[in-house]
């Protein structure tokens, strides 16, 4: 009794279709044999990125409302190619800067199992982003609060 029970077709070799069951249902969450520590995808992703990810918009946001602020009491774009879009539309401005920041985190969590230059992981960039876009906002702010002190002790 040597009768194959399993379907003759290979479900490799065609691509898994976009409306899939398996495509928001993953199960791989981490590397499947030891020795793969670094360079490789996974489907699903821990909540704290999710976090992380958040707070990192949020901050977006907080950045472009401050410098927005900041500029309408004389502070200036210091980024070039902000400025220039900021002079032609400032909608147009805030909307790609936000689609940039989408698309590098979405890219940095994608790969974040990788390694940059065979050194460093992707994730621990995610995490530098964080720490600076909270190190730009909270300087951002502090620079409000001073020029609103100073402008309120003036007759």
């Amino acid at each position: 009794m040597n009768a194959e029970r399993r379907d003759c077709s290979d479900r490799r070799t065609r691509p898994t279709p976009l409306l899939s069951k398996h495509v928001f249902k993953g199960h791989r969450r981490k590397a499947r044999r030891l020795e793969e520590d670094c360079n490789y995808y996974v489907d699903r992703y821990e909540f704290r990125y999710l976090f992380v990810i958040t707070a990192i918009l949020v901050l977006c946001f907080a950045d472009a409302y401050m410098t927005l602020t900041l500029m309408r009491f004389g502070g200036s774009e210091l980024n070039p190619f902000m400025l220039a879009l900021m002079n032609k539309d400032i909608v147009l401005a805030l909307v790609i800067k936000y689609l940039i920041t989408v698309s590098c985190l979405t890219f940095f969590l994608v790969h974040k199992n990788f390694k940059v230059f065979g050194i460093i992981k992707v994730n621990a960039l995610i995490y530098a982003v964080l720490c600076v876009y909270t190190a730009l906002v909270a300087m951002e702010f502090y620079w409000y609060f001073q020029i609103r002190q100073i402008l309120s002790a003036l007759p």
